[in-house]
């Protein structure tokens, strides 16, 4: 039987980037990209992304909490704080302490609309700090994968988020993945665009299949349903892109698939993350101010102060990981009518354990003649 909420009456509501019509989460074919009307007010800002506010934060922050130009007071100004609904990490599903050496930091790019403040988590990152090793590390995880949550039983992860918020969505993260969570952060990816045109376009790796379907497909849908300006891509290769064929590049899923999806996201994130720290001077305070005020977080301001020093100083290197991949194998299924990933769970923590630890596996003995 299929479940019905709220966002079965949203019939209207159209995805800039995929230019679909909204469909329901509980939707038995697979899912598209999804809209968010354009807000209205003083701010078109709603919720800076999570990866935008760790990796600037780590960039930008780290400088202006040196320099004194940013403290923490001046964060807890600008910054919307909401902690996760918790008394103690049991109630997160953290049994262990396997990542006591490093902070795993959940991202969770967020589908919302104007009228429903808890939309679905559209990307699903986990952000680890490894001060160990000096990386940052990050660990996209299928947003359709097919996992357990608290009282709902078996669902996509992408739904944890529309029923219980970034709470459910790090419980979920933590049960069915091991990953000790205690911090998240949300953002709204169509507000990436008006970033990335500030700091002056970032430089992305297009290949020919992306070009095409984005000159072919996406920006005439997008030029034509909305008043947003955007030019071809007129050639393949490393090139600047501006706020909206960034965005757009991010959102590209027809092609090939959620995993792919999430590797040009975290390509876009990579890029920011580079471009900032070439920044001008002059429009870095401006940058975080941006990032801080429309920034919606668990972390303390003494924390995200204390990465970005990190960041700053010690200047990380960054690798990525994919869930499912190569190694942990998924493959589409449809249960009870509704299109899920299905991979191994257990297989997939140990992958991401491997990766975030940088642990070997034990050699295998050999027997005694």
């Amino acid at each position: 039987m299929r479940y019905t909420n709220e966002y079965d009456n949203d019939k209207d509501s159209i995805d800039i980037y995929s230019m679909t019509r909204y469909e329901d989460i509980s939707s038995s074919s697979k899912p598209r990209s999804h809209k968010k009307k354009k807000s209205k007010g003083k701010t078109f800002l709603k919720a800076i992304s999570i990866m935008l506010i760790c990796l600037i934060a780590l960039g930008v922050g780290g400088y202006f909490a040196i320099t004194k130009w940013v403290l923490p007071s001046y964060i807890d100004e600008h910054i919307n704080q909401e902690p996760l609904e918790y008394k103690e990490p049991e109630e997160l599903h953290i049994k262990t302490s396997q990542y006591a050496d490093v902070q795993n930091i959940a991202l969770f790019g967020i589908d919302s609309r104007q009228d429903n403040s808890s939309g679905r988590s559209d990307a699903v990152i986990i952000l680890t700090i490894d001060k160990i090793h000096n990386k940052i590390k990050l660990t996209s995880i299928a947003r359709d994968s097919y996992v357990e949550m608290d009282v709902r039983g078996h669902d996509k992860l992408t739904h944890a988020y529309a029923y219980g918020k970034s709470t459910l969505a790090v419980k979920t993260l933590n049960k069915n993945f091991d990953l000790e969570i205690t911090d998240y952060v949300t953002v709204n990816f169509y507000e990436f665009s008006r970033i990335i045109d500030y700091i002056g376009g970032v430089t992305i790796d297009v290949n020919k299949k992306e070009k095409d379907h984005l000159n072919s497909y996406i920006f005439p849908k997008l030029r034509k349903q909305t008043s947003l300006k955007c030019d071809d891509i007129s050639k393949t290769g490393k090139q600047t892109l501006d706020g909206t064929q960034a965005l757009c590049y991010a959102r590209i899923r027809k092609i090939d698939g959620d995993v792919e999806r999430g590797n040009r996201q975290k390509e876009v994130l990579e890029a920011m993350f580079k471009k900032v720290k070439d920044t001008s001077i002059t429009k870095l305070p401006k940058v975080v101010e941006m990032v801080l005020s429309e920034c919606t977080t668990s972390m303390s301001s003494q924390d995200i102060t204390d990465i970005g020093m990190w960041a700053i100083t010690s200047q990380p290197q960054m690798e990525n990981l994919s869930i499912p991949n190569d190694v942990v194998k998924g493959k589409g299924k449809t249960i009870r009518g509704v299109w899920y990933y299905v991979y191994d769970i257990d297989a997939a923590k140990e992958e991401m354990k491997k990766f975030i630890l940088e642990t070997q596996p034990e050699p295998t003995q050999q027997p005694q003649q």
